[in-house]
């Protein structure tokens, strides 16, 4: 199998920008399609965030109220 000593990373490294670092052009373009799909995702996944944030709020909140109220209970018994 594949092993590699990575003491020394420098020829990793160099290699790792040889491969990464001379690749030739694509010669592609973004159509508008390609640019409104990742506006969309863009949108529904902030969307999705907002909801599931206002979902589960109260269960949320609830629980860092729980965890603040059994350590400042913890602060007076000792």
């Amino acid at each position: 199998m594949f092993h590699y000593n990575f003491k020394n990373p420098s020829n990793f490294i160099l290699a790792l920008f040889c491969v990464l670092g001379w690749t030739p052009d694509a010669q592609a373009y973004f159509d508008p399609g390609t640019g409104s799909m990742v506006l969309q995702l863009l949108m529904a996944s902030v969307l999705g965030f907002l909801f599931t944030l206002k979902t589960y709020w109260g269960e949320f909140k609830d629980f860092f109220k729980n965890l603040v109220d059994k350590n400042s209970t913890d602060d007076y018994k000792n």
